[in-house]
């Protein structure tokens, strides 16, 4: 009886598998790649011991200006927390110096300063254009914020059917007594018939005696001629016909004034 020979069996070495290569499994979605595949460092990449220690050669390096960069900013920091904290402060209008009454504000008499809120006064002015071409209605001192009481109002302006004439009397000294808004009437020496008021006696036969020239002329602005000893300057609101009379009287001798009350009498003379 024959046998037959039965098929050799495949070889199981590791020396069958290695020269066999990597297996695929089959998947129902496509190969399957081995998982020893997975995960492998790029050829080009430094081992991560390497890269640790060329970062701690990088900061023994230069350890002296990473110390210093973290000692400033150590500092910075400090001062930052220890320094207060800016207070509020708002933007008002000052006299830029010393200012007499009557001073038309320019834009040399008036700065922008910042105040703490609660030093800032009621009403204060905060634009330049509401101080330009303005009477101070009293004296500033330099510093001094200026408010809308500080300066002559509309209704100190000249009304309506007046003009504004600038008016040069005898005695500086008696023209400094005045302040915009009061009203005086201008005098002259007499030389027609009219209203007229005497002035003090000098001893002579005849006492002297002045014209009225223009009654209740209200007072707009004294401006500031410094040390001109020439005579006080004031600008009067008055109708046109009294501006013509006053210029006629300054051209022929010295003008003086007196000064009405609140009850519409003559209280003072302003003479020379």
């Amino acid at each position: 009886m024959f046998l037959s020979a039965k098929p050799p069996l495949p070889s199981s070495s590791p020396a069958s598998h290695a020269a066999a290569g990597p297996q695929s499994t089959s998947h129902p979605h496509g190969p399957m790649t081995s998982a020893s595949s997975f995960g492998a460092a790029s050829p080009h990449a430094p081992p991560p011991r390497r890269r640790l220690r060329s970062f701690r050669v990088f900061i023994a390096r230069r350890r002296r200006p990473l110390a210093a960069l973290a000692a400033a900013l150590a500092v910075a920091a400090g001062v930052a927390v220890a320094r207060p904290p800016t207070p509020p402060s708002v933007p008002v209008l000052v006299a830029a110096r010393d200012l007499d009454t009557g001073v038309v504000l320019g834009p040399r008499d008036v700065r922008t300063a910042r105040l703490a809120p609660d030093a800032v006064p009621d009403h204060a002015l905060r634009r330049l254009a509401d101080t330009r071409g303005r009477p101070l209605a009293a004296a500033v001192r330099r510093g001094e914020p200026l408010t809308d009481v500080r300066l002559v109002g509309p209704q100190l302006r000249g009304s309506p059917g007046t003009v504004a004439l600038p008016v040069r009397f005898a005695d500086p000294d008696a023209a400094r007594l005045l302040r915009p808004g009061d009203r005086v009437d201008v005098l002259a020496a007499r030389t027609s018939d009219g209203p007229s008021v005497p002035l003090p006696d000098t001893g002579g036969p005849n006492p002297p005696r002045a014209r009225v020239v223009a009654g209740d002329a209200a007072v707009l602005a004294r401006p500031d001629t410094g040390e001109d000893r020439t005579g006080g300057l004031l600008i009067l609101s008055v109708s046109p016909e009294a501006a013509a009379a006053i210029a006629g009287a300054a051209a022929t001798g010295p003008l003086t004034y007196t000064m009405r009350t609140a009850q519409g009498g003559a209280v003072a003379t302003g003479s020379n």
